[in-house]
């Protein structure tokens, strides 16, 4: 299979002009996508640093008659019978043994999610196209900002998944295995700005290679966080309640609070937990010891949002270097381990097995946010307690965050 797919790689290549000395490279930069015109060639040839990724990229952030525009500036032609008013849906006219659908949903005043696909009932083809998208992220500047990443094969309807842990092991594993007419190809990631990419090829029964690219928070920021004086009206309280953000582990504020029967020994923080989940709607409040103490009370809507009842407003905190070294503040102090920071569940219990969407790294990256952080560091440095951290999963993952508590 290797040599046929070397070879199907070169047809590819010329099927789709990805010329490498006819033409001069074309250096395509992400952060300089918004107001340049590029020329129909950051299609046609094969750069790791640009290609269709970054021409998708560089959509996100656009008005929608902005993406609209760009796209047909660069050689894509709208299929009106299927463009409808939440999604525009348009083929590349240039390309001829290959064709590309590319859609772009309307779903606010700013382009934020959108999907490039490829339909090929040859296996060689699709799997020259995926290999293709996936050397263009993990090559571009967006693939170190990466947060979080999975990648995934399956050979056979009932054979399982097989999981790795970079693109090189992926795309290793495809190429050694004898083609099968189920193979499936996945690799999914968001960084810390919000943008979630998802790349597959199933040639199951679709036939077909995906790479979709989205950021919610084009239309729907996160809320602006006032910032305080850290006097001892938020310092000299039991307990800091800290939310963080799941997408992107951003900082969104404190509430402190002081609390009635307070424990002093043990290293654990004694938290009793109302949990209810049902198919659409449930909540969770959580408590210190007993009902007398509320820390925090949310809604569980499966599909929307909820609302987060308590705490209802956050602060951050001004720096006085007090607690937090300059050069802290810039980097973070080293992750203390899981003896000092980890999940509880929904029973209150301290635990590292809590779901698969929540990974031990996650709390690598709560640690470095929150180490940042005045008003944290000045509990952390006052407690022999462990700091808990809670995942808050209201509604889509994009509403998602983590509560963080800590006791003085």
């Amino acid at each position: 299979m290797k040599a046929n797919i070397k070879l199907s790689i070169i047809l590819l290549g010329i099927a789709l002009a990805f010329s490498f000395s006819s033409c001069e490279r074309i250096k395509f930069d992400e952060d300089e996508t918004a107001d340049i015109n590029r020329s129909r060639a950051i299609l046609q040839e094969y750069e790791t640093d640009g290609g269709d990724f970054v021409f998708l990229k560089s959509l996100i952030g656009r008005t929608n008659q902005g993406a609209i525009d760009f796209v047909t500036q660069n050689g894509y032609v709208e299929d009106e019978g299927q463009s409808n008013s939440s999604r525009k849906v348009f083929f590349d006219a240039e390309t001829d043994s290959i064709s590309k659908r590319l859609t772009l949903y309307q779903e606010g005043q700013y382009m934020q999610n959108l999907s490039l696909s490829v339909k090929n009932n040859d296996l060689d083809t699709l799997f020259a196209v995926f290999k293709k998208w996936l050397l263009e992220i993990s090559n571009s500047t967006s693939y170190p900002l990466l947060v979080r990443k999975n990648y995934k094969m399956s050979n056979g309807w009932y054979s399982g998944n097989q999981y790795f842990d970079t693109p090189e092991q992926l795309i290793d594993a495809a190429e050694s295995i004898y083609p099968q007419d189920s193979i499936y190809l996945y690799f999914s990631g968001n960084d810390n700005q919000a943008y979630a990419y998802t790349l597959l090829m199933d040639y199951r029964s679709a036939k077909t290679a995906y790479m979709t690219i989205e950021n919610f928070r084009v239309n729907n920021p996160l809320p602006d966080v006032p910032t305080v004086t850290l006097t001892d009206e938020y310092l000299d309280k039991d307990i800091l309640i800290a939310k963080v953000d799941y997408v992107t582990f951003e900082y969104e504020g404190f509430y402190s609070m002081n609390v009635t029967n307070k424990q002093n020994e043990g290293n654990e923080i004694p938290f009793l937990v109302d949990y209810v989940e049902t198919d659409t709607y449930g909540h969770v409040k959580i408590y210190y010891r007993d009902e007398s103490n509320l820390l925090m009370y949310g809604d569980k809507i499966l599909m929307g949002t909820g609302e987060l009842h308590f705490p209802d407003t956050f602060v951050k905190g001004g720096s006085s270097e007090t607690y937090v070294p300059e050069y802290t503040m810039k980097q973070g102090l080293e992750y203390p381990g899981s003896d000092r920071i980890s999940y509880i569940n929904n029973n209150g219990i301290y635990t590292t097995d809590i779901n698969p969407d929540f990974h031990e790294t996650d709390l690598h990256y709560i640690w470095q946010t929150l180490s940042e952080c005045e008003e944290f560091m000045s509990f952390f440095e006052q407690t022999t307690k462990k700091v808990a951290v809670y995942p808050y999963t209201n509604g889509y993952f994009y509403d998602w965050s983590y509560f963080v508590f800590v006791e003085r």
